[in-house]
This record gives structure tokens, C-alpha cells and sequence, in this order.
């Protein structure tokens, strides 16, 4: 249904990138049935094909269809925002849970718990100093103590090395210091300000 719908989405005129867009979304089912539906109905076909064939033949098929979608558009925009607001709770339920988890190693008694993010930012700097010395210390040798120049050739799956690890631990350090820094400027939040 979708790729017939895609293809009716070229005939809908100014309408075309919009119904398309729509056809991206996880009710792009839906969406694509109201397409195909307004066409059939548009020009008497039984499908979806059909439809498409007479529409492409006949201008006048083709002006009422683009007519028939913009008199749906509230109701498929209405889709899309329905699609948009599940997504929006979604991921806020998603920063709630991480944010529950966060708090209760916060809480916990054992300093490995409550440790464990503030010494994966400091890891993460060390491996950042790193990166930094690798290649300041690689060409400085290079520059000034006649070391090897083929020794730079080695920097980029060094630096590719380092920067893996950094990425794994990007993500945790994002959201830890996203809430850290509300809870710190938020003077109403209670914390016992272990790290």
C-alpha cells in the first residue's frame, strides 16, 4: 500500500513533499490508506493502481485528486501529530527512567554505585589528554628530535582507538551531566553532593 501511495504523492501536486513526509512516520499505514482511498474515490477505480493510471491519463482526475488530499490534510496532519506526541512521551518516558536510575545510584551507600559516572567523566577526560599528547608528543619528536617521520602515519587508528572508547562512554556522560547541571542550578532539588 505504501509504495502506491508514494507514487499518488507525485501526482498531488504542491501536496507531494507533505504526503510523503507522512509516509515516513510509523502510521505511514494508515496514512497510506487514506491516500490510496481518496484516489479510488476520486476516480471510480477498484485499486490503488488503477487509480494512479487514471489520474496520470486525465488532468481533471488529476486536479480533483490533488483537491481530495488538501481537504485531508487536517485529518492526516492530525496523524502526524498524534505520531509526534506518542514519540515526544516516549522519550520522555525513556529521560524519566534514566533519570530514576541516576537518582538511586545518587542515593545508594556503596561508593562504587554512586561513583561510577563521575569516574567515567574523569576517564573520559584522561583518554581526551591523551589524544592530545599522542599528537602533540608525536610531532614534537618528529619536529625536534629527529625522530622517524613514518611514526605519524601511526596517530589516525591511535586516535581511532582512543575515540571509540570516548564514544561508548559519550552517551552516559551526556545525560549524567545534562541532570547534574539542573540539579545544581536548581537550589530546590535535594542532594548530598557526593561528587
Amino acid at each position: 500500500m505504501i509504495p502506491i501511495a508514494l507514487a499518488l504523492a507525485q501526482l498531488a501536486g504542491s501536496l507531494a513533499p507533505t504526503i510523503a513526509g507522512w509516509l515516513g512516520g510509523s502510521k505511514a499505514e494508515d496514512v497510506a490508506t487514506k491516500v490510496v482511498d481518496a484516489a479510488k474515490a476520486v476516480t471510480g477505480q477498484p485499486t490503488g493502481d488503477a487509480a494512479i493510471a487514471a489520474i496520470q491519463a486525465d488532468p481533471q482526475l488529476a486536479m480533483q485528486f490533488q483537491k481530495a488530499m488538501m481537504d485531508k490534510q487536517v485529518e492526516l496532519e492530525q496523524i502526524a501529530a498524534d505520531v509526534t506526541k506518542a514519540e515526544l512521551a516516549a522519550d520522555t518516558a525513556d529521560t524519566l527512567a534514566v533519570n530514576q536510575t541516576m537518582q538511586a545510584e545518587a542515593k545508594a551507600d556503596h561508593w562504587p554505585t554512586y561513583s561510577w559516572r563521575p569516574a567515567c567523566g574523569f576517564a573520559f577526560a584522561l583518554l581526551a589528554v591523551m589524544a592530545g599528547m599522542t599528537v602533540m608528543g608525536a610531532y614534537i619528536g618528529v619536529m625536534f628530535a629527529h625522530v622517524d617521520p613514518a611514526v605519524l602515519g601511526y596517530i589516525p587508528g591511535m586516535l581511532g582507538a582512543e575515540a571509540a572508547v570516548m564514544g561508548t562512554m559519550a552517551p552516559v556522560l551526556g545525560i549524567a551531566s545534562y541532570f547534574r547541571g539542573k540539579m545544581q542550578a536548581n537550589p530546590i532539588v535535594a542532594t548530598d553532593n557526593r561528587g
